[in-house]
């Protein structure tokens, strides 16, 4: 048998590799297995034509000049798209949200505690000891860092009962805010007064202009003064401070029951240092605003009189030796 020339001869042209490829209608058709078995099951599919320049790079050509079909993000046997998170029932949600909601007030109730302790209290004036500087249920912040000075308007335990000594039992919320030390002690009752003497200073009233005296320096008091009867607002005293305790009087100095007015109990010549002088440990800080109502807001600085007062010369004496004039 004579060899075969597969190589084209000038009566059969090189095909293009821009033009298609034309089946031949006489050309035999090729068997193609479908199955797993070649020989039990056979297709006939016609060649077809492929053209190579508008082909997709790196996407092969099936037989059938199919490219593979790309795999859907939706699963073929689910209905939703495979990645969907499921669904959680609503209450889920309720309890994160409670929880969340649990862990803000803890940490607001903390904040406020801390506060509350180491800075900042809120109280309610009890009488009008302060006017006209304070009124009668004026809310007042004080300020606890820093040691009382002289002129301070301060805040102080009624360690000595000068107010009614019963208590009225309160509500159960405002016990539970006290507990937590967001409200003072529902059991204690507070006062609040200027500071005139510290430990040791020599107070006395008055001088020739009815100027009350702090070592020997008169005291203008004519920003803050409030008084209706002169006579009793001069009331005379001389006394020293003693160890331990400061001297404190209302800016309504006629209509105050203070030191001086405690110097001797029920108008008797018996001292008694414990109900005339509040102890420094019973100070819970300097009032500084006026909190509410609206129209009264206002803030307080300690007055610039109280800069000229010389430190005391004398060593205080101790509250069993104290010796003072009672008002008369």
């Amino acid at each position: 048998m004579p060899d075969q020339d597969n190589t084209a001869g000038p009566d059969m042209p090189e095909p293009s590799a821009s033009s298609p490829v034309t089946p031949d209608p006489t050309e035999p058709v090729t068997p193609v297995s479908t199955g797993p078995d070649a020989s039990a099951s056979t297709e006939l599919v016609p060649p077809v034509s492929v053209d190579p320049a508008t082909s997709a790079p790196g996407r092969p050509w099936s037989r059938r000049g199919k490219a593979p079909a790309r795999r859907s993000w939706v699963d073929e046997d689910d209905s939703v798209p495979a990645d969907d998170p499921p669904e959680h029932p609503w209450w889920r949600s309720a309890l994160r949200w409670l929880a969340e909601f649990a862990v803000y007030v803890l940490i607001a109730v903390l904040i406020v505690t801390l506060v509350r302790i180491f800075l900042l209290q809120a109280y309610l004036v009890p009488s009008g000891s302060m006017e006209q500087t304070l009124r009668n249920e004026d809310r007042i912040m004080t300020w606890k860092p820093g040691e009382p000075q002289r002129g301070d308007m301060v805040v102080f335990r009624d360690d000595a009962s000068w107010l009614d000594s019963s208590v009225e039992e309160a509500p159960a919320w405002k016990q539970f805010l006290a507990w937590i030390k967001v409200l003072p002690p529902t059991d204690e009752k507070y006062l609040v007064k200027r500071l005139i003497g510290l430990p040791g200073d020599h107070v006395t009233c008055c001088d020739s202009a009815g100027r009350i005296t702090v070592n020997g320096q008169a005291l203008d008091e004519s920003a803050y003064l409030y008084y209706t009867s002169p006579a009793l607002a001069q009331v005379p005293f001389d006394v020293v401070v003693p160890e331990g305790r400061v001297f404190v009087l209302g800016d309504h100095r006629d209509g105050s029951a203070d030191s001086r007015a405690h110097m001797c109990q029920l108008n008797t010549s018996v001292a008694t240092p414990e109900a005339a002088f509040p102890t420094l440990e019973s100070i819970q800080g300097k009032v500084f605003a006026i909190t509410w109502p609206i129209d009264r807001w206002q803030t307080f600085s300690r007055p610039a009189v109280f800069d000229q007062i010389p430190a005391a010369t004398e060593s205080p004496p101790s509250p069993t030796e104290a010796q003072w004039t009672c008002p008369r």
